[in-house]
């Protein structure tokens, strides 16, 4: 399930994108959306000082949102530049997503439940990156975890795409 529900999020996206490109205008909209936040760099660099202070829910879920649609993106521009998506591709994917979300967890609350739902996706995502193929990404403790990221982030006011 996990590896359709990422084809269809990767693929609409890639649809649109090719589309938009005839536009030119949507591209640069696009383009436009994506560089005005800086949180995910923002959240790296502040990571050793998380125990201190910790980012707010809202924050993470925001950064968390900018990542995966981040190395979303890297997928769909090597869709769009004609390369087939390959099990290395979503390795390095879901590679990034658990370097990525346990650096940014690292920088939120202990006792936040967003905190706790992006450890475990990290943490799945991180096993999905080492499975020797994508079938074994999709697998339910894999799901649970998005989801409970996701509704987390709801509850924190913020909608992620994951």
């Amino acid at each position: 399930m996990l590896k359709t529900n990422l084809f269809r999020a990767l693929l609409i996206p890639a649809a649109v994108l090719a589309l938009t490109a005839c536009g030119g205008e949507d591209d640069s909209t696009s383009t436009t959306s994506a560089s005005p936040t800086t949180d995910p760099t923002t959240a790296s660099s502040s990571v050793p000082p998380a125990a201190a202070t910790g980012k707010s829910d809202k924050e993470l879920c925001e950064t968390a949102n900018k990542i995966s649609m981040d190395l979303r993106q890297s997928l769909l521009d090597a869709v769009s530049a004609g390369q087939e998506p390959t099990t290395e591709m979503f390795q390095e994917i879901f590679t990034g997503l658990a370097t990525e979300f346990a650096t940014l967890a690292a920088s939120g609350n202990t006792d936040s439940e967003v905190t706790a739902a992006l450890t475990a996706y990290s943490a799945e995502a991180g096993k999905a990156a080492s499975a020797a193929d994508l079938e074994a990404a999709d697998n339910p403790t894999f799901e649970k975890a998005t989801d409970a990221a996701i509704e987390a982030c709801q509850k924190a006011g913020v909608e992620v795409d994951l």
